[in-house]
């Protein structure tokens, strides 16, 4: 196993920084997201850690050892890293059968033909795909083909283990199937996984740490919960959450008592709601004499399988509203209601975006 670090990394193509100045540590074992929307330098900074790229300045160590650093005039190339890398397109030999294509990085290697054949069938054998063997990629579906992928990178034993976006092409019955299969190959080889995706269920779902990217720049890493329950600022925020979370004026949420004193303009700052941290409550006289609450009126109720999204609109600026419910509605459409927010699902963000600490009561008296 090997942990990943990089320093002051920079990437620019001409006159675009698809990378900036990202300085980050991967740890051993870990199975890390980097999560961000199209054209946010994920793919990058994945491509440069595997030596496909090279850095346009700063610094890649990979299990201690410098692999890239320009100033050093150092660049390690990509079959000499260690560093196994499964492509969106999966790239299989079509010509080669499946036992061939998961043998082939090892007859690369000069491996002995024992050695091969014990090796890929190991590989057939975790990945459960013995039976196939003797089959071209033409004809595999795409979660088959995706497991001959896999199992042709992990033949070859790497430290450090690149996905990039590789469930992206599958239905999505065999995404979660592969979500599956993934984590269960990570809890088997302990291997440094870096998983590149825009998809935040795959994120969520499957790493041990989510590094957040946008505009060639970290904006936030942390576990899953830590970037959920605590963002850095209101990208993440937004982006992190399905549905979206809801943004406010602060002082409609009646968060203004809970903002630090030392912010000079707390009308400028905005508040988010996470769609799951509030109860709606039916109210034919809006939110009167409700502590806290919002008055708002029903605009749909959105069925999505096993839970609800309660569409609403806020009767004061009009704002709209989401509510994420497991259970049953128990309002209407165009009903009258009480929107009642739990303190543990807001967040404060500053004119900038950054994200404020918001002081609770015995705080807001000492201060």
């Amino acid at each position: 196993m090997s942990d990943i670090e990089l320093k002051n990394l920079r990437k620019w193509f001409g006159q675009i920084d698809a990378v900036q100045d990202v300085s980050l540590n991967i740890k051993s074992g870990s199975f890390t997201c980097i999560l961000g929307p199209s054209g946010c330098g994920k793919t990058t900074l994945l491509r440069m850690i595997a030596g496909l790229e090279g850095a346009s300045s700063g610094q890649i160590c990979i299990g201690g050892r410098v692999v890239d650093d320009p100033m050093q005039n150092r660049f390690v190339p990509a079959d000499q890293r260690g560093v196994g890398l499964v492509f969106q397109s999966y790239a299989l030999w079509p010509h080669m059968t499946v036992a061939q294509n998961v043998a082939f990085g090892l007859s690369l290697q000069r491996q002995s033909a024992a050695l091969r054949t014990k090796r890929t069938a190991e590989m057939l054998a975790t990945l459960r795909i013995s039976d196939l063997a003797d089959r071209y990629p033409a004809q595999l579906s795409g979660g088959q083909q995706q497991r001959v992928a896999l199992a042709r990178t992990m033949a070859l034993a790497p430290k450090v283990l690149l996905l990039d976006e590789p469930l992206s092409n599958l239905d999505a019955s065999l995404r979660l199937a592969m979500r599956a299969e993934l984590a269960h190959l990570h809890r088997s080889f302990g291997t440094t996984i870096v998983f590149v995706t825009h998809d935040q269920w795959e994120a969520m779902t499957l790493a041990t740490d989510i590094i957040v990217l946008a505009g060639g720049t970290v904006q936030q890493m942390g576990s899953a919960m830590e970037v959920y329950d605590q963002p850095a600022n209101r990208f993440v925020a937004d982006f992190i959450g399905n549905p979206p979370i809801n943004i406010f004026p602060a002082g409609s949420l009646a968060a203004l008592t809970l903002i630090p004193p030392w912010v000079s303009r707390p009308n400028s700052i905005t508040a988010g709601l996470r769609p799951e941290a509030m109860d709606v409550i039916a109210q034919d006289g809006g939110a009167a004499g409700i502590a806290g609450a919002l008055g708002a009126q029903v605009s749909a109720l959105i069925p999505t399988g096993g839970s609800w999204i309660v569409e609403m609109v806020l009767n004061l600026g009009g704002a709209p509203v989401l509510h994420a419910t497991t259970a049953r509605p128990s309002v209407q459409v165009d009903q009258p209601v009480a929107i009642i927010p739990q303190a543990s699902g807001v967040h404060l963000f500053a004119p900038d975006g950054q994200r404020l600490t918001i002081l609770s009561p015995d705080q807001k008296e000492k201060s």
